[in-house]
């Protein structure tokens, strides 16, 4: 849980440190926050949707907290003769506006990445974890990187510069899962013989704003309900 927020506040913080990829002007932060998916992904398939679904609420929580504290620092009086006040006022001057986004491009990308990796391991029947890995950051990155950069950039870059901004990261995004998929697999099965967890979502309320959810916590949980129909 703290690793999983920890790297979503440095992309708040990192959201406008423009770098290069492959020749394309990219915010850092897309190119941090696939390790996000990685970790979004083990603790849907380990401990299920409710817990992911708290873990995101709790997140976005701590993100807007963050960005009501540094947003208020910038107001305080500075020093006379600080020189160095100014290039802080700079880098986040944006902050709440990455709070904004946060709480769109994340809701949306994050859920969707949850209800996916739930709904795919019944649907696989607990197998094949690396292909529903991938197939659920596929699809939950581009929603979070098309709600996040067209949220984010709106006013300050070109619709073109957005679009290529979206696929560029998406397509990094799409590599970083595809070569994380094994090992992702791997801690994947150690973390579930080490909690001795591996929910299935049978029978559970997927509405985002719900916390009451009813799980099968494990395999054979599941198999006893199942030959009971």
């Amino acid at each position: 849980m703290m690793l999983f927020i920890t790297i979503f506040i440095v992309c708040d913080t990192t959201a406008f440190r423009m770098t290069t990829f492959f020749g394309t002007a990219v915010p850092a932060s897309g190119l941090i926050i696939p390790i996000v998916f990685a970790l979004g992904d083990l603790i849907a398939e380990v401990y299920g949707y409710s817990v992911s679904r708290k873990l995101i609420w709790n997140n976005l929580v701590c993100q807007f907290i963050f960005g009501v504290l540094i947003t208020i620092a910038l107001y305080f009086p500075s020093p006379p003769g600080n020189k160095l006040n100014i290039h802080y006022s700079l880098a986040f001057q944006h902050i709440l506006r990455t709070n904004i986004t946060s709480c769109l491009s994340v809701t949306s990308g994050m859920f969707t990445n949850a209800f996916l990796m739930s709904k795919f391991k019944i649907w696989m029947n607990g197998k094949r974890f690396w292909v529903r890995t991938i197939l659920s950051s596929v699809i939950s990155e581009f929603v979070l990187c098309f709600v996040a950069y067209s949220t984010l950039y709106i006013g300050l870059k070109s619709a073109t510069e957005i679009w290529k901004i979206v696929i560029v990261v998406w397509y990094y995004k799409l590599l970083f899962s595809v070569c994380s998929a094994p090992l992702v697999t791997l801690f994947s099965n150690f973390i579930k013989k080490l909690e001795k967890s591996d929910v299935y979502d049978y029978q559970i309320n997927y509405n985002p704003f719900m916390y009451h959810v009813r799980d099968i916590e494990n395999k054979n949980d599941l198999n006893e309900i199942q030959d009971t129909i």
